[in-house]
């Protein structure tokens, strides 16, 4: 196959069947274009009416030509396209370029038509780009097959960028776009209707295409998207990576792409989650393409985890910053101790010596130090990626930029730039040294978002700091499931039978109690989020097997996060799977402690079906809580009763934290279930910061 698709996309010798004297003619654009950027092999213009086209001799038909044909290029009505393609096989011509339309994208005999070309390809071992294509363009090889006029007014930049698509006119758009960002392409691929070759067998190709690093796919039906996953794979594992822009999402957009392509759109969900498996970007706009591109193309390996530090040249840039990265889902945790204490050397006492970096004033105009901070931040061993915010492109601003760049360059780990109103001054210091540069903050996190697997951003919070333990807050104190349960329970909420246990032997006994099956977590007031480390194993049915779990699950979380307090588990009674509820508190600058209810387990975040209410709750607060979830008033509705005594634990919920004062900085009861109709508390933790040694707050920022 690779030998075809070289004469295919990089043809010594084509043969135009169709061409006219039109200037506007496809045909003849495509010959226009071929000769623009000085086409050295042979060329055959086919047309029976003329002698010459565009001076070159002009051939009365494909039998009139002596010599081997790598490339057929197809432009006659749709009709007497089969005739063609019988034709050309018998003289020997394998690889043709179909730029007709008329075929199953107008549906009715157009089916019949492409049927039929598939019938002759077939029998013949015939590989066609389209039919209803566009052609394709060669950029390190300079060969113009297509008609479309891209180059009009901007620069033919060769590069690492492939596009392949089952549009024409999105592959020029999309190259409009990027090159304006100093991207460069190897290849534009249209496949139109696809009849023998498609999507997945280009993207094969460029996979092993040494002038390809980044393959971009769009999309508006898949013919083979298994295929496209095992190319994903295989592109991860020698460094390339596929994105893919697909369509057709929504009912009217499959309604549009059936038209277009002749085929139905497959289910979008199921595409997004599959790609995510198997290292596939996956993107919805043209904007996300272009910034997804530019941090493919960078030199350093991509993040492998999403903990962010920010450099900022001001206190607002910083707060934009920070509130970007952890609405795109990253972290922006503290920097180690080490890192803290060299900012000392560097920074002016009264700035901020944490993640996120306000160098303030004092260094805005001071490259050198300002360099030197960002050089402490690329040695911090708890930071997965850093990004420069900056502004202006005037001489301090590029003064800037010049010296983050030097750092960076030498940085291995991934850093971007975001950069308001730098321009290409300012752009070229970063693009130099292969460093990701936007001009625009909001568009650099939205695509860092995109290749970051979420997953790989879960790992990232439960691994250690380069073995290092962050230092613990010696005013904070972490209330474990057992022990907000308990004082709960002194309130009227209810909860599950279930014991503490230290041993093996005590939890297989207090299995026994409580009744199987069983579900054993660990307590550990270190490890809040104890399912992703190994900290939970639902669905025990005997003592032999609680007992075997509670050795493999201390020993496994203790090698998982070194340091942590890790002595005893809780054993719990299971109940029957049902809807998932949470419950929690938290402490807003704005309105104080907030209670918050919605729906539980992982739905939390996804569905967003949530409501809020200052404390105190009373029981007529509580109710309306509830009312204002709609998907939890559905699922109550099944159990009479049940919204009521909701009501009722939420309430009592509010009294305890009340009670607690304002020491209870954070409750997290998540999930709670119904048991037989009955609101049960499932698991649950809170933060409790001690008043008497509370720190004294910080200036705000202004």
């Amino acid at each position: 196959m690779a030998h075809d698709f070289d004469r295919l996309l990089d043809p010594a010798s084509i043969a135009v069947v169709g061409i006219g004297a039109r200037p506007s003619g496809p045909a003849r654009r495509i010959v226009a274009n071929l000769l623009s950027l000085g086409y050295e092999g042979a060329l055959y213009p086919i047309n029976p009416k003329y002698e010459t086209i565009l001076d070159r001799k002009c051939y009365p038909s494909l039998e009139a030509i002596s010599a081997p044909v790598d490339l057929a290029i197809i432009s006659v009505p749709a009709v007497n396209v089969p005739d063609m393609l019988r034709r050309g096989a018998a003289l020997g011509i394998r690889n043709y370029m179909i730029i007709s339309s008329g075929f199953a994208e107008v549906g009715g005999e157009g089916h019949a038509l492409e049927a039929e070309l598939k019938e002759i390809a077939a029998q013949n071992e015939l590989l066609i780009m389209g039919a209803n294509c566009a052609g394709s363009i060669n950029f390190h090889g300079r060969k113009h097959l297509s008609f479309t006029a891209v180059f009009e007014g901007d620069e033919f930049k060769a590069g690492p960028v492939a596009y392949i698509g089952q549009s024409g006119a999105m592959g020029p758009i999309f190259y409009s776009m990027a090159v304006k960002q100093g991207i460069g392409f190897s290849h534009i691929i249209s496949s139109g209707n696809e009849t023998t070759h498609g999507l997945t067998d280009f993207v094969e190709y460029l996979v092993d295409d040494p002038n390809t690093k980044v393959i971009v796919a769009y999309a508006e039906q898949l013919k083979n998207g298994r295929c496209l996953l095992e190319l994903g794979r295989k592109a991860k594992a020698v460094g390339k990576h596929i994105v893919v822009f697909k369509s057709a999402r929504a009912s009217a957009g499959a309604r549009a792409a059936i038209s277009h392509t002749g085929s139905m759109a497959g289910n979008d969900a199921i595409c997004s989650a599959l790609f995510r498996r198997t290292g596939i970007v996956k993107v919805r706009t043209l904007e996300e393409l272009v910034s997804v591109c530019k941090l493919l193309l960078a030199t350093r390996p991509l993040p492998t985890g999403r903990r962010t530090a920010i450099l900022a040249i001001s206190g607002g840039t910083a707060v934009i910053a920070a509130d970007l990265v952890e609405e795109s889902g990253f972290a922006v945790p503290r920097l180690h101790p080490d890192t803290r204490e060299r900012l000392k050397e560097w920074l002016p006492e009264f700035a901020s010596f944490d993640n996120p970096i306000d160098v303030t004033s004092g260094l805005f105009y001071r490259p050198d130090k300002f360099a030197k901070v960002l050089e402490c931040l690329t040695e911090d061993p708890g930071i997965d990626q850093l990004v420069v915010f900056g502004a202006y492109k005037h001489a301090i601003g590029q003064a800037l930029a010049e010296a983050s760049a030097k750092v960076l360059a030498d940085c291995p780990k991934y850093s971007v730039a975001a950069w308001i109103s730098g321009g290409p001054e300012v752009a070229r210091y970063f693009t130099d040294v292969g460093v990701p540069y936007f001009d625009n903050f909001a568009q650099c996190f939205e695509a860092l978002n995109l290749i970051v697997p979420a997953d790989e951003g879960a790992k990232a919070e439960v691994k250690s700091d380069g073995g290092h333990a962050a230092p613990a807050d010696p005013q904070q104190e972490v209330l474990t499931e057992d022990v907000v349960k308990a004082q709960l329970k002194t309130f009227g909420v209810a909860v599950l039978d279930e014991v503490v246990a230290s041993s093996a032997g005590q939890a297989a006994d207090a299995a026994r109690k409580v009744g199987f099956p069983v579900a054993l977590k660990v307590i550990s007031p270190d490890i809040p989020h104890r399912a992703k480390v190994g900290g939970v194993a639902l669905g025990l049915h005997s003592e032999d097997a609680v007992a075997t779990e509670f050795d493999r699950m201390l020993a496994r979380v203790r090698e998982r996060v070194p340091g942590a307090t890790v002595d005893s588990v809780v054993v719990q009674k299971m109940v029957a799977p049902g809807p998932e509820l949470f419950l929690g508190m938290s402490h807003d600058p704005s309105f104080g402690r907030v209670l918050t209810f919605g729906l539980g387990g992982i739905l939390t975040e996804a569905l967003q079906q949530i409501s809020f209410a200052p404390l105190p709750v009373s029981l007529d607060d509580a109710r309306q809580l509830v009312k204002a979830v709609p998907a939890v008033k559905a699922l109550l509705s099944f159990n009479p009763g049940a919204e009521d005594a909701l009501a009722q634990v939420i309430a009592r919920v509010s009294d305890w934290c009340v009670s607690k004062g304002e020491a209870l900085k954070e409750l997290d009861l998540n999930p709670v279930m119904l048991d037989e109709g009955r609101p049960v508390l499932i698991d649950g933790l809170a933060v409790v910061h001690h008043a008497e040694t509370a720190p004294v707050p910080a200036a705000a920022h202004s």
